[in-house]
């Protein structure tokens, strides 16, 4: 199989996850044009990455220059690619130099809300899709790389009972975590500011690493709605040897983790509350659903699963 993926140069986490799954299925015939830097240089979904937040070889190699990216767009009017697939921010670059293509062809939606794309001879996939729109969910996934670097710290003591680290400066956030921490004292919670170009490293961030280390000594880990709903932290948090506690979210999510099985979602705080009261001195179901839940990610959730669903998406639809 050949696929053309058009890229965008800013990172986007689930186009870039999904380019990842497919170069690690099916090897250098898949295509990223232009050549995407930022993944080779180890940037991962973050517009703004300082040095000790890159993931250090997580993207498959290209320094031999193995890719072939000599005239993609005539190649592709030719019919040597079996699909095209495009970030929808390429979107425009796309419209241009595949006018005349009649392939199959994907719409990769990855943003923190739906864009509105009018129906056309191409398939949509969506991050945030409560699946009533007519496109194929796409959420993201974790690359095997970034599940290998978490789990190297399974062994660390458990120091506190829940953990969240990031933004927590927009009120509802805000709200939950402090909540949290006055019924759990030992909970482990810090907030920064937004990293921007201006200021890259806000004060006590932590780098990728320290991050890894600290949610591994957490009993609990949460996960709350970000910029949408669909974060990178629940896909590492259910690698973590701790039990994920998260939002209920509306979301579609092919082979979804089951509350009570894999994790615990909540609606509201007193949820939340009852949820931890329930299992937290409950060693051996703790210990039961965390191996339930890796179990789960690493059958279903790693990037090539992803790529591998995608492409059955495509199969189906064409």
């Amino acid at each position: 199989m050949k696929i053309l993926f058009i890229t965008h140069a800013y990172p986007n986490y689930v186009p870039d996850l999904l380019l990842h799954g497919l170069r690690k299925l099916i090897g250098p015939d898949v295509v990223d044009y232009p050549r995407k830097d930022c993944l080779y240089r180890g940037v991962l979904g973050l517009g703004v990455c300082p040095e000790d937040q890159l993931c250090p070889q997580w993207f498959p190699d290209d320094t031999n220059s193995r890719i072939d990216r000599w005239d993609v767009w005539q190649k592709a009017l030719r019919g040597y690619f079996d699909m095209v697939v495009a970030d929808w921010r390429a979107w425009p670059l796309v419209v241009d130099q595949l006018n005349g293509y009649s392939g199959p062809l994907a719409v990769i939606d990855g943003e923190d809300r739906p864009v509105k794309i009018k129906p056309g001879p191409y398939v949509i996939f969506r991050r945030e899709t409560w699946g009533t729109d007519l496109s194929i969910p796409l959420p993201m996934a974790l690359p095997e790389e970034i599940y290998n670097w978490i789990i190297q710290y399974d062994t660390l003591p458990k120091k506190h009972t829940v953990g969240f680290l990031g933004s927590t400066l927009d009120g509802e956030r805000h709200r939950i975590v402090e909540e949290i921490a006055r019924w759990y004292p030992d909970s482990l919670f810090a907030a920064t500011s937004m990293p921007s170009k201006n200021n890259p490293k806000p004060a006590g961030r932590k780098s990728r690493d320290a991050y890894y280390q600290a949610i591994q000594s957490c009993r609990f880990v949460l996960n709350l709605a970000g910029g949408g709903y669909d974060t990178f932290r629940f896909w590492e948090n259910a690698a973590c040897n701790s039990l994920q506690i998260t939002q209920s979210m509306p979301l579609v999510i092919p082979d979804d983790f089951r509350d009570q099985d894999h994790l615990l979602r909540f609606s509201s705080l007193n949820e939340l509350r009852m949820k931890i009261d329930a299992v937290v001195h409950d060693a051996d179901t703790m210990k039961s659903m965390v191996a339930a839940s890796r179990h789960h990610l690493i059958n279903h959730h790693l990037t090539i699963h992803r790529a591998n669903y995608f492409i059955q998406c495509m199969a189906n639809a064409y």
